[in-house]
């Protein structure tokens, strides 16, 4: 069992929580402000902390983010009367587990809980294991550049696209750098409106505008003596590229409605899924902000271009999966594999990932075998096929049943006189699927 902090400034909350969660066999300790949360969990290392969002002297948000400064891990579940509340999203973005709406689930609350002390209870992954798994030439490149990047504090750039893995090559680069024991502290800059993201960044004095009734930090300040991942940075209003750039010159800041510079020491690494010379050609990104980001530039490859690894990856999630849901592990059977090279991977590792997991929890199967992936394309069309383009995926069908249009068409979901027709209608021509 675990010891719990549970942080709520409602008596009763504190109470009711403090009963269900004792009777689950958890030592259970309370404070009613964020203040008091922040003293005990310094204080007592607890396993989970549970906090309310909105609270008077310090709310939920800061309290997770000040932990984080400090180095603390504690696995986080915010509770909330206010369901939509977005510093609730946000932190779930930065590494909180989960935000439930009162009146609280305390099935899934449970469930939560026990999850957490499962995981806590396995050594963790590594950042490097989980994007660097596989042994092609591609992943060698990548392995070679973040070795060579992160014992250093320079600016980094990672480009790549949707699902390839920017945010782990990021903090894999934060874990072999000098910073490594500060925080790492993510933000999406494409998941926050113009206002709130330099709020988020900044932070904001005390009246800066309707609402902001304390002083309230931003993430450079969450993040100084570590590093700020700013992914999808593309995204940032030309408005607000101006302060960051002056904070990539200057090392300082200054916070909505405030006229006192913040000094901060903090490693910038930033991430974009866009050509980011094309946006200033359009006059979308300053091209100063540009060279100061673009400092050593990390490309992560696309799946497409490391098929050769997929073996080894699909090995990787069904071990990861199979242990977190404590299922037994399926062996790989070679057509699984080979079905899975049909397909450009528009959504990348993390599409991938998302297959297996669905593949594992909906089938349990004993063995991987390409019928799974046949019934989730027809399951789920618009997860696969409908990203893949029609006439590669069905002259991958040919190639792989060699030419038999009556078996590629079952493995296509068509009929045959449907599949003729599309082969006639694409310009399909033999030699495309009998010479691989």
């Amino acid at each position: 069992m675990a010891r719990l902090l549970v942080v709520d400034d409602k008596a009763n909350i504190r109470k009711v929580l403090r009963i269900i969660l004792e009777k689950e066999g958890h030592t259970v300790e309370t404070a009613s402000s964020g203040r008091e949360g922040l003293s005990k969990a310094l204080a007592q290392d607890p396993e989970v902390i549970i906090s309310d969002i909105r609270m008077e002297d310090m709310d939920g948000n800061e309290l997770f983010h000040l932990l984080r400064s400090r180095g603390s891990n504690t696995p986080f579940i915010f509770i909330t009367a206010f369901a939509t509340v977005r510093g609730a999203v946000s932190a779930i973005k930065q590494g909180a587990v989960e935000y439930l709406a009162k009146p609280i689930d305390y099935g899934l609350l449970k469930k939560t809980i026990a999850s957490l002390i499962r995981q806590k209870s396995r050594p963790a992954p590594s950042a490097m294991d989980a994007v660097l798994v596989g042994t092609s030439p591609a992943m060698g490149a990548l392995a070679e550049r973040i070795r060579a990047v992160g014992g250093t504090s320079s600016t980094v750039l990672i480009v790549g696209e949707s699902g390839a893995g920017k945010e782990l090559v990021a903090r894999q680069i934060h874990v072999l750098s000098s910073r490594r024991d500060k925080p790492f502290v993510p933000v999406n800059c494409s998941a926050l409106s113009m206002s709130l993201l330099e709020s988020e960044l900044f932070g904001y004095e005390r009246g800066a505008f309707t609402g902001a009734e304390k002083q309230k930090k931003g993430v450079f300040e969450f993040a100084d003596g570590g590093s700020l991942f700013l992914d999808e940075v593309s995204e940032i209003d030309p408005a607000i590229q101006v302060k960051l750039l002056r904070v990539l010159q200057e090392r300082c800041f200054t916070r909505v409605g405030g006229t006192r510079p913040v000094k901060v020491d903090v490693r910038l690494i930033a991430a974009t899924n866009r050509r980011l010379e094309e946006l200033i050609e359009r006059g979308q990104f300053r091209r100063d902000l540009y060279y100061r980001l673009n400092v050593i530039p990390v490309r992560v490859p696309p799946l497409r271009e490391h098929l050769e690894d997929l073996t080894e990856l699909v090995e990787h999630f069904c071990t990861q999966i199979c242990t977190r849901e404590q299922f037994p592990e399926p062996s790989v059977s070679a057509g699984f594999i080979e079905r899975l090279g049909l397909y450009p991977w528009p959504g990348n590792v993390r599409e991938l990932e998302n297959l297996i997991e669905r593949i594992l929890v909906l089938h349990r199967p004993r063995r991987l075998e390409a019928r799974h992936i046949d019934i989730e394309l027809t399951a789920a069309g618009s997860s696969l096929s409908g990203n893949m383009s029609e006439r590669d995926r069905i002259l991958g069908a040919l190639r792989l049943t060699q030419g038999n249009k009556t078996e590629a068409a079952k493995v296509l979901g068509l009929p045959r006189r449907t599949l003729y027709n599309k082969i006639e209608r694409f310009g399909i021509q033999k030699e495309e699927y009998t010479a691989v």
